[in-house]
């Protein structure tokens, strides 16, 4: 396909394969074919126009009020979408906005972003409409051409390869219908967002039956914005006609493949599925003979939303959502001739994880209409694979002695909501314990080869010691298709435990180390957790092993209820109950008595009486032993109003290098204000966010220059506010 604008040359790219699978089909124009396919950061937007409207003949001017109803009673079925009103025999002429006498017909739209830095992987033109075979033998490419400006800027024409015209000749008339196409990327990514014209679509004006004359266009854009979530986008073209013969009702099934649905589940906002279709009639849809009208399924689930009637979904609408879209000149409710609509589709709809195909089915009652391209946009969640580090000494004592063999398990979840990839774990050993040669051994993981592994990094197993900087490590390559020199696909939910020994030396002192999981998103970005594991040399004191700490809210919101779980507690005197509004200032309200020592486990509790007023309220405990030496636990919330429930917020890695990620559970969407505030109080970082209902990972990327020390990181909504901690490495 070949592409020419007389202002710029434009490079081509369109990717075809995976044609489509049709059943009941009343010959396809032109079959669906794959045109762009990519995982990344970002989506699409699509956005297009009428290029006619209704004119009456008596005074020339624009029948605004057939252009924009649409929920006239009169239709016999009435509701939004719905109106008594088409383009057949009506005077369709041509809109012109530009001003330019030299443009037969001009209207424009505007191709919406999100801010940031947007790159655009892929833009097409369409255009299309109704047009005198005349009009096409006296000038043989006039299909072909159009013009396209950003903003006021002179107009650059646009030539179509000659096969990237679809047509159809109307049966017992002397007209064609018809859709072109052109690859404008180049021009779309050096223009950026905004107002986009299009003008000279070719057709012909005036007023017919048959199907009325039409004329419109649209782009539909694939972008990468690294602020976005990450998604799987998949477009698809294809030209079908589906038209009432006399034989009644007809009905056409195309199976879009290699959709490649993420692993996770979805919700209703997780998938979207952005149309396009030409010469839809808003005021032909459902009757007595066929209440199913005109529609399309998906997965046999019919379509609808606030504009697109499940019974009517070929409308003439521009819609977002069940919105009409407004950004547009003209801006009308019906476009008589074009749709272009994007609707929610990740409930309800069968689109299910790991799905490698869709099928779409449109139907008709009396109309007759031309579904053309296709976009999904199906969102990729990020993976979280935990850590849980535990150590146990031989002896069963809690506490190591001189050359005493201690067993580390490490133990872990995909918590999801995304699949991971290339996972593995490493274990770093402290330099006052040694590697008990030939002790690694996997429990349980999917992918791995269970049970003692080899020491070597050889294809005997997935696993292998090394040293690095003179400190002895451990390493586990874990998942499906892992091998012994990368990891594999942990789901989400999956598990794994892995374990290894190490000997203590001649004088131990306390034994410190840490493990950390490693997984990559689809698109390589890197999510890591960290635990861990201390022991001690007898005699020595030891932190109290916390197992649990957790704070909820009685039923009628007047009281906290703090409870707290105990593995292990050695020399502890009390425990102090610390609360603070807003996360960073905390004050002691209680004492509860500690255990002092004991290897049993123990379960306290304190109810905090509330005051109105505040709407978060945080807790942590001060761990004091008999000598007075302390330590904190980690900080716990109740929220008495908001999004985000209590525990919803968690902050990793902690220490961190180069980025963070807030793992944000909201219950509802909202926006949030996400703050990286130092110590002096200045705020060095600030980014503004969409919660969206359910889970959410959010990057924070730029923060890699900040110099080494102590921060505090605020993600704060209308309602609620969580503050932690942080520190750069």
């Amino acid at each position: 396909m070949s592409t020419k604008f007389t202002s710029k040359a434009i490079a081509l790219l369109i990717l075809l394969a995976y044609t489509a699978t049709v059943t009941k089909a009343q010959s396809p124009i032109t079959s669906y074919t794959q045109v762009y396919s990519a995982n990344l950061k970002g989506g699409t937007a699509v956005l297009g126009n009428t290029s006619m409207n209704i004119i009456n003949n008596g005074t020339g001017l624009v029948r605004t009020n057939r252009m924009n109803d649409i929920s006239d009673p009169n239709n016999g079925v009435g509701g939004v979408g719905y109106t008594q009103y088409g383009n057949d025999n009506d005077n369709m002429q041509f809109a012109d906005i530009d001003g330019i006498a030299a443009t037969g017909n001009s209207t424009s739209a505007d191709l919406i972003l999100p801010a940031g830095t947007n790159t655009i992987k892929f833009a097409r033109l369409y255009w299309g409409g109704r047009i005198l075979n005349s009009a096409i033998a006296n000038v043989p490419d006039t299909l072909r051409k159009v013009k396209i400006r950003k903003g006021n800027n002179t107009y650059s024409n646009v030539l179509a390869a000659a096969t990237s015209v679809d047509q159809f000749a109307i049966a017992g008339t002397s007209e064609t219908v018809y859709q072109a196409y052109s690859d404008i990327t180049a021009f779309v990514q050096s223009s950026g967002a905004g107002t986009f014209t299009v003008a000279d679509v070719p057709a012909t004006a005036g007023s017919t039956a048959n199907g009325g004359r039409f004329a419109g266009w649209s782009i539909v854009v694939a972008y990468e914005n690294p602020a976005s979530l990450l998604n799987s986008v998949r477009i698809y073209h294809g030209y079908y006609q589906v038209f009432t013969s006399s034989n009644g009702p007809a009905s056409v099934s195309v199976t879009l493949n290699d959709l490649n649905v993420p692993n996770n589940s979805l919700s209703a906002g997780d998938a979207t599925m952005s149309v396009m279709g030409w010469e839809g009639d808003g005021n032909l849809g459902a009757t007595n003979s066929n209440p199913e009208g005109d529609f399309v399924k998906v997965n046999n689930v019919v379509v609808s939303n606030a504009v697109n009637m499940g019974t009517n979904f070929w409308n003439g609408s521009i819609s977002n959502n069940g919105t009409y879209v407004t950004t547009k000149n003209p801006s009308y409710s019906n476009q008589m001739g074009i749709d272009i609509d994007q609707v929610n589709v990740g409930t309800g709809y069968g689109i299910l994880p790991n799905a490698n195909s869709v099928t779409l089915t449109f139907g008709t009652e009396a109309d007759q209409y031309f579904p053309s391209y296709f976009a999904f946009t199906l969102r990729s969640k990020d993976p979280l694979v935990t850590i849980n580090k535990t150590v146990a000494d031989a002896n069963g004592s809690g506490q190591v002695e001189s050359g005493e063999i201690l067993t580390y398990t490490l133990t872990g979840t995909n918590v999801g909501p995304g699949q991971a990839h290339n996972v593995y774990v490493v274990d770093s050993l402290p330099l006052n314990v040694s590697y008990v040669p030939n002790s690694m051994e996997v429990v349980s993981a999917l992918g791995a080869t269970l049970g003692i592994q080899t020491d070597a990094m050889d294809a005997t197993d997935k696993s292998f010691k090394g040293i690095n900087g003179g400190r002895e490590y451990v390493k586990f390559f874990l998942g499906t298709g892992a091998t012994n020199l990368a990891g594999g696909v942990i789901n989400v939910g999956d598990t794994y435990t892995v374990k290894f020994k190490a000997q203590s030396q001649v004088i131990p002192g306390s034994i410190t180390n840490t493990a950390t999981s490693y997984a990559y998103s689809v698109v390589g970005d890197l999510f890591t957790d960290a635990s861990t594991a201390l022991i001690g040399p007898a005699g020595a004191p030891l932190s109290v092993k916390l197992l649990s700490f957790n704070a909820t809210l009685n039923s009628n919101k007047t009281k906290s209820v703090l409870d707290w779980l105990t593995e292990s507690e050695l020399n502890n005197d009390h425990f102090e109950v610390e609360r603070s509004d807003d996360g960073v200032n905390f004050k002691t309200i209680a004492t509860v008595a500690g255990n002092g020592t004991t290897a049993n486990t123990h379960n306290y509790s304190y109810t905090d009486n509330l005051t109105p007023g505040a709407a978060i309220i945080y807790y942590r405990l001060k761990v004091v032993d008999v000598n007075n030496k302390f330590s904190y636990s980690k900080t716990v919330l109740v929220r008495l109003n908001g999004a985000f429930g209590s525990a919803a917020i968690n902050v990793y890695p902690n220490p961190f290098v180069s980025d963070v990620k807030v793992f944000i559970k909201s219950t509802k969407t909202v926006p949030a204000v996400i703050k990286i505030v130092a110590a002096n109080g200045t705020e060095v970082n600030v980014k503004k966010v969409t919660v969206e209902s359910g889970s959410n990972i959010i990057i924070l990327s730029d923060i890699a220059t900040l110099p080494k020390g102590v921060y505090m990181i605020e993600v704060i909504s209308e309602n609620d506010k969580f503050s932690k901690t942080i520190f750069k490495n």
